[in-house]
């Protein structure tokens, strides 16, 4: 009887309009189970923090996590995906760079607005991409790489796994004044796989998804695009070590969930998540797959995609991206 009082003076509270459901829900946040939707396949490095994020979430909270992976049109097929589902933070966007900065930049209609639409929760990592070839491949080094390049009437070929992929690729051909074919793929990890098959001549891959091949001696690092060598690959230059400059470019990571996403919430899986990113040991294996932690908060990580955006922008310009 006082169950169904309670429940009969909840009802009355909340059409009369004393009750917040939004607050109510914030309160009991998360109750349920919680789907991370990644943009890339399994086995690229989003999809790989994010299983560890899921895990973390779920010691954390108690509740089941499930990583979905949408690849597709450079990511807008996840966000839509997101889109799609409530704003109540139980459908999460762990995504990149490529989905909130560089597809507004490459896509000449885009479904979706990435500031608009979506409402920033915490940064994870940044991760640099490198030039991967086969041990095979004739050039060694990036001034023979170039040299190659400019010696064949065939431009050599390259496979993009992301859109990072792609920006790092396009901005060193443009850089090094070589003409490079573009072989798009719906992830990372093929990509690879036709690099080692010889389908195409290299990939500007991030080394969280090609650590295997390259401890394996079966892939091949001729520089990568960060400001500095990564700890884990010290014989590797950086882009302009090997003589090229102003090549450099670092994709990033973030969570992110739909506007509307009630306040409250956004700070609790931001803690979260802010949380599994300071861990000890999430700060070791990010090192060790050659990312870096990236712990911003809501208002950093949206200024953050801002700057990223303007950054994009001057890449597609600077070289001669056409518009998809």
């Amino acid at each position: 009887m006082r169950l169904r009082i309670a429940i009969a003076i909840w009802l009355v509270a909340a059409l009369t309009g004393t009750v917040d459901w939004r607050q109510a829900s914030a309160e009991s946040y998360p109750s349920r189970r919680i789907n991370l939707i990644v943009p890339f396949p399994a086995g690229s490095a989003t999809d790989a923090v994010t299983r560890r994020l899921a895990e973390s979430i779920r010691i954390e909270t108690g509740v089941t996590v499930l990583v979905e992976n949408k690849p597709g049109a450079d990511g807008n097929l996840a966000a839509l995906a997101v889109l799609k589902a409530e704003a109540d933070g139980y459908t999460v966007f762990v995504t990149t760079n490529s989905t909130q900065a560089a597809n507004i930049n490459l896509f000449n209609a885009m479904p979706y607005d990435p500031k608009a639409d979506f409402a920033p929760v915490a940064g994870i990592m940044t991760i640099p991409m490198m030039l991967a070839v086969k041990p095979e491949f004739p050039a060694k080094t990036v001034a023979e790489f170039i040299t190659l390049a400019k010696s064949r009437q065939k431009p050599l070929s390259f496979g993009s796994g992301n859109t990072s992929s792609r920006g790092a690729a396009e901005l060193f051909r443009s850089r090094a004044g070589i003409e490079m074919q573009h072989v798009p793929y719906r992830g990372m990890p093929q990509a690879l796989t036709d690099v080692l098959a010889g389908e195409v001549d290299c990939v500007f891959a991030d080394p969280a998804s090609a650590q295997g091949l390259i401890q394996d001696g079966r892939l091949r690092v001729l520089a990568v695009t960060s400001s500095e060598r990564l700890a884990g690959l010290p014989d590797v230059p950086t882009l302009a070590q090997a003589g090229l400059f102003g090549a450099e470019l670092s994709a990033w990571v973030g969570v992110l969930v739909r506007s509307g996403t009630p306040s409250d919430i956004v700070t609790k899986l931001g803690q979260v998540v802010l949380g599994f990113v300071n861990n000890k040991d999430t700060v070791v294996y990010l090192e060790s797959v050659g990312a870096k932690p990236f712990p911003a908060g809501p208002d950093e990580l949206g200024k953050f995609e801002e700057a990223d955006t303007r950054r994009w922008a001057e890449i597609v310009e600077i070289a001669k991206i056409e518009k998809k």
